[in-house]
């Protein structure tokens, strides 16, 4: 498990790590593969509940993108 920053970000929706945020450049946003959303939250500023979602959720993306 992967122990976070205080100033990563995530989806404010969905608790998606930024690093899996897709798209990006000059002409647009990166944006959350889930729900399409733009809206970050640092980490340090979400909710304790949020935080186990959002390593959770980390993990297996993780994973899933890495094949392990």
């Amino acid at each position: 498990m992967k122990k976070f920053n205080k100033d990563e970000l995530f989806c404010r929706k969905c608790s998606v790590h930024d690093t899996f945020f897709e798209g990006g450049g000059a002409t647009s946003p990166n944006s959350c593969p889930e729900c399409g959303g733009t809206d970050c939250i640092m980490y340090e500023n979400l909710s304790s509940l949020h935080r186990s979602k959002a390593r959770d959720k980390f993990d297996i993306m993780w994973k899933k993108k890495f094949n392990l």
